[in-house]
């Protein structure tokens, strides 16, 4: 098949030879010329076969599209819903053992309820100590011991000689 481009017309009229393939496969020996307007002709037919051969291409790729979204949506919402549980087991435990909401927030941050538990108990203990103990600091009050202050009044006495 050979292409010239130019106004030239077919040989011998014979088309089917190079367009289907021949007869039976065989070439009738006769080498065909095409127009510009035939090659033209023949790539639109076969890029029309193939555009319909991929007409919903674009629907499915906006469906897949969709999908991932649906999929990212739906781990969105199963991450929040743990997140949810777990908040509302922190307050829970914190609510059983008697700690304060600031203390919750701070301290207990498990996120199973063992842990949550464990954490919560502890943290109870050290509240309940604090309180039997009281606010109170043992030396608030005392003074100095009196020796240093002695030792440092005998030095300046021999010093200046009082």
């Amino acid at each position: 098949m050979s292409e010239n481009g130019g106004a030239q017309g077919v040989e011998n009229g014979d088309q089917s030879g190079t367009e289907n393939g021949g007869e039976n496969g065989q070439q009738q020996g006769q080498e065909q010329t095409f127009t510009q307007a035939d090659v033209d002709r023949i790539v639109g037919e076969r890029v029309k076969r193939v555009e319909a051969k991929y007409a919903d291409y674009k629907d499915l790729k906006a469906k897949a599209e969709g999908a991932k979204t649906a999929e990212e949506r739906i781990a969105e919402l199963e991450q929040r819903y743990r997140d949810a549980e777990t908040a509302r087991l922190r307050s829970d435990i914190a609510a059983a053992h008697g700690i304060s909401p600031e203390d919750r927030d701070l301290f207990l941050t498990g996120a199973d309820e063992e842990t949550l538990t464990k954490q919560a108990e502890r943290l109870a203990s050290h509240v309940i100590e604090r309180k039997k103990q009281g606010n109170r600091a043992p030396l608030q009050g005392r003074s100095p011991s009196k020796p240093a202050e002695d030792e440092e009044r005998a030095t300046a006495r021999s010093l200046f000689g009082g």
